[in-house]
């Protein structure tokens, strides 16, 4: 028993240390963690996923475990324990641990939504979710079929096209969409119709976005300067925080500045008009059907073309597709950046 219980110290002691480090680590575009669409499902077993990064970076450290069963009750302890240092969690509650298929099964509630997480017997490994092999095969067989069809896809046609982006401010790949369309939008200007749409969730007064707080607080911020500023100023500021200052957003008022913008006025949008902003973007994200960051509609018709990041060219070259009359700037060719790839979303 003695043995158990430094185990269970190890295992409380090392993971506190590496949910510390994880909380500052700072995305790139390779980290296909976040290639998923279900942002909600996401948002609830985020966790799960942080910590199983850690498993292949620097480990969980549990060398000294003995590798006998852990007891149930001391799993949902140690569970919790973790739970409760995450930044990112405003509330945590481990309802039930049993075994199932030689692991524990850990259900939970994180941030109002429903997870499950798996433990080893001997309390040394978290997983994420369970992977049901047949299921998997039959479903990547599907998928390969389906990904046979290469028929183009058909937009709905307009004098001035509408487009809406949707994103996550510090979601990696609904930065890179940004950074793509930019080019695209500086070339175009006002013959398109251009919307921006922050993807969160409003509970009363909380508002909820996938990478947390920080995230909820530059969605809030780029959405004051979208109104206050305009969309030429809304591009400069997002576009710059995206390049300079990390997943924190730390060094948005050197931005704001360096653009010649106001951050007291920026601060005081945020606090009496925040969650009026985000209210109005969940109703549109929802009504949308956006969930993935990103998710980009053309004259009201999702089109997959925004997960080609770095290529602006097939951007513009979608947008362009969807004019009844193209105008002339779309012979123009844009420069596809060396590192453009096609990707996930958050």
């Amino acid at each position: 028993m003695e043995n158990e219980n430094e185990g269970i110290e190890k295992f409380n002691s090392d993971n506190k240390n590496t949910v510390n480090n994880i909380s500052k680590h700072t995305m790139s575009s390779s980290d296909d963690e976040w290639m998923s669409h279900k942002y909600w499902m996401f948002a609830s077993v985020g966790l799960a996923f942080i910590l199983v990064i850690s498993l292949f970076t620097s480990g969980l450290g549990l060398s000294n475990v003995t590798g006998n069963a852990v007891k149930s009750d001391d799993i949902k302890v140690s569970v919790s324990n973790l739970l409760a240092e995450m930044p990112s969690i405003t509330s945590a509650v481990v309802t039930d641990v049993k075994e199932q298929n030689g692991l524990y099964l850990v259900t939970a509630t994180i941030n109002s939504q429903p997870a499950e997480i798996y433990v080893s017997k001997d309390g040394t490994l978290l997983f994420p979710s369970a992977i049901p092999i047949a299921e998997t095969l039959t479903s990547l067989a599907t998928q390969d079929t389906t990904n046979q069809d290469t028929t183009p896809e058909v937009l709905p046609k307009a004098d001035k096209p509408k487009v809406d982006l949707y994103v996550m401010s510090f979601c990696p790949y609904g930065n890179q969409a940004e950074d793509t369309m930019l080019p695209v939008y500086n070339m175009l200007k006002d013959k398109v119709e251009w919307n921006m749409h922050y993807i969160v969730n409003v509970d009363g007064t909380t508002v909820n976005s996938l990478h947390g707080q920080l995230e909820v607080d530059q969605n809030e911020r780029e959405a004051c300067v979208l109104n206050d500023y305009g969309l030429d100023t809304w591009w400069k500021f997002a576009t710059y925080v995206n390049k300079n200052c990390g997943r924190d957003g730390s060094c948005w008022k050197v931005g704001a500045t360096t653009l010649g913008l106001d951050s007291a006025k920026i601060e005081s949008c945020v606090a009496s008009k925040g969650l009026e902003y985000m209210k109005a973007n969940e109703q549109a994200s929802v009504e949308a059907g956006a969930q993935g960051s990103p998710t980009m509609l053309i004259n009201g018709v999702e089109t997959t073309v925004v997960y080609q990041y770095g290529d602006s060219e097939a951007y513009k070259q979608v947008i362009c597709s969807a004019f009844n009359n193209a105008p002339s700037e779309c012979t123009q060719v844009l420069t596809t950046a060396t590192s453009a790839s096609a990707g996930g979303s958050c």
